[in-house]
C-alpha cells in the first residue's frame, strides 16, 4: 500500500495512506515534491533540480519537505543529502499510471488512462522558478496531447463498435480539452445522426462554425459542409420523438432478455411490450444458450452478472458458436475492465442500471437499423 498518494492531473494534491490532504508549504517545496513525484528512479533528483532549474538552497527545500511528510512512516524516502529519493513502491502517482496504462496500448488500459487524466498538468500551478515553469509547461503540453492521442483511439474503437453513445461522450470530452477540433465536431455530427438526433447535430454544427470563425476565420471546410446538407435532409425526415421509443419494422422483432433479477427483467420486458416487440425473458446463462440453439434472435439484453455463465462468456461462446446475434450488455455495478471487454469482444452496446426507457429503446432501435441496412448491402 501506498504511503503517500500525489494527483498532478487537475489541480495539485497530496495525500497519506488515510487520505488526508497533505500541506507542503511553499510553492517551491510543492514544485519539489512533483520533481521527486516524477523522477522516483532517478539516482540524485535533488541534485538535478537544483541543477537544472538554478536553485541554490536545494538543501533547504529538502529540509521543508522532511518537515512537511514528517508524520508519515520513514521508509518514505531514501538516501541522503541531494540523492533523496522518495522509494518507488511507497508513492502512488497519477502521471506514472497514467503513463503505465497508456504504454500498455490495450482498449481497458486506455480507458483507465482516460479517466485518470482529470484534467491538464499541475493547472494554473507555478512555482515562482522561472525555469521550472517553463519545463512543466513543455510537460504539460505533452500530457495534453497524449490525453487527446488516448481518447482519439477510445473513440475509434467505441465508433467501430457502433457504441455511439459512448463514443459522443468521448468525443465531448475531447472537444472540452482542444474546442478548435473540426475532425472531432464533425464526427460528433455524425454521432448524433445515428442516434437520430439531427436537432443536436445541428447545434454542434453551428458551435463548430463559431469557434472556426471566431479563433481561425474561416468557415468549416467542404466535408463539413457536407454532413451539414445530411442534417438539414435528416431533420426534413426526423420521426415524431414518440416513433424513436417504437420498433422500426413493420415485422416482429425477437428479443432475449438475460437477466435474473426478476424487478429488472419485469421492467424491461414492460418496456419492450410498449414498444411493440417480442420478448423471452431468462434467467441465466445456459437457459439463453438454449434458446439461442432453439430460435433466431434479433437482439440480445444481457445482464453481465447472471448465474451459470456471466454475460461475457455467454457471448464469448456464442461467438465460437458463429452466433452473431447483436448483444447489449446491462449491469448495476460496472468496471472498466468488463465495459472494455464488452467492447473489445464487439458487444452492440452497454447500458448501466437502473435502466430508462428513453436510454434503452432509441438505442434498440438504432442497433437494429444498422443491423438492417448491413444486411441489405451484403
Amino acid at each position: 500500500m501506498a504511503i503517500l498518494t500525489i494527483r498532478l492531473f487537475g489541480e495539485f494534491r497530496a495525500t497519506d495512506h488515510r487520505g488526508n490532504a497533505l500541506q507542503i508549504g511553499s510553492r517551491k517545496s510543492q514544485a519539489l515534491l512533483v520533481w521527486l513525484a516524477l523522477h522516483r528512479n532517478t539516482p540524485v533528483p535533488l541534485y538535478d533540480f537544483g541543477a537544472l532549474f538554478g536553485v541554490d538552497d536545494v538543501g533547504g527545500l529538502a529540509r521543508d519537505l522532511r518537515y512537511a511528510l514528517r508524520d508519515l512512516p520513514g521508509d518514505l524516502v531514501a538516501g541522503e543529502g541531494d540523492a533523496i529519493r522518495f522509494r518507488p513502491a511507497a508513492v502512488d502517482v497519477d502521471v506514472a499510471k497514467f503513463d503505465a496504462l497508456v504504454a500498455g496500448g490495450s482498449i481497458h488500459a486506455l480507458r483507465q488512462a482516460a479517466e485518470i487524466y482529470g484534467g491538464n498538468l499541475l493547472e494554473g500551478f507555478t512555482s515562482g522558478i522561472t525555469s521550472f515553469d517553463q519545463w512543466l509547461a513543455g510537460e504539460r503540453l505533452h500530457y495534453w496531447r497524449g490525453a487527446l492521442s488516448v481518447l482519439g483511439k477510445v473513440l475509434s474503437a467505441q465508433i467501430k463498435a457502433g457504441w455511439w453513445e459512448n463514443a459522443s461522450e468521448t468525443a465531448g470530452r475531447m472537444l472540452t480539452l482542444d474546442p478548435t477540433q473540426e475532425v472531432v465536431h464533425r464526427t460528433l455530427m455524425r454521432l448524433r445522426l445515428e442516434q437520430g438526433r439531427p436537432d443536436a447535430a445541428l447545434r454542434r454544427y453551428q458551435e463548430c462554425s463559431d469557434i472556426l470563425r471566431r479563433e481561425f476565420q474561416r468557415a468549416p471546410s467542404t466535408e463539413t459542409e457536407r454532413v451539414h446538407e445530411e442534417i438539414l435532409v435528416a431533420l426534413e425526415e426526423t420521426p415524431a420523438p414518440r416513433d424513436l421509443l417504437q420498433k422500426p419494422f413493420d415485422r416482429a422483432v425477437l428479443i432475449l432478455v438475460v437477466e435474473d433479477d426478476a424487478v429488472s427483467a419485469a421492467l424491461i420486458d414492460g418496456f419492450l411490450v410498449e414498444a411493440g416487440y417480442d420478448a423471452v425473458l431468462v434467467g441465466d446463462g445456459a437457459d439463453a444458450l438454449m434458446e439461442l440453439g432453439r430460435r433466431e434472435f434479433d437482439l440480445l439484453l444481457l445482464d453481465m452478472n447472471i448465474p451459470t455463465l456471466d454475460g461475457l462468456r455467454l457471448f464469448e461462446i456464442m461467438i465460437q458458436k458463429g452466433i452473431d446475434t447483436p448483444a447489449i450488455f446491462v449491469t448495476g455495478s460496472a468496471s472498466a475492465e468488463s465495459e472494455a471487454r464488452s467492447l473489445e469482444l464487439g458487444a452492440a452496446d452497454f447500458l448501466r442500471k437502473p435502466i430508462r426507457k428513453e436510454a434503452l429503446l432509441p438505442r434498440i432501435r438504432t442497433i437494429l437499423q444498422r443491423r438492417e441496412r448491413a444486411r441489405e448491402n451484403s
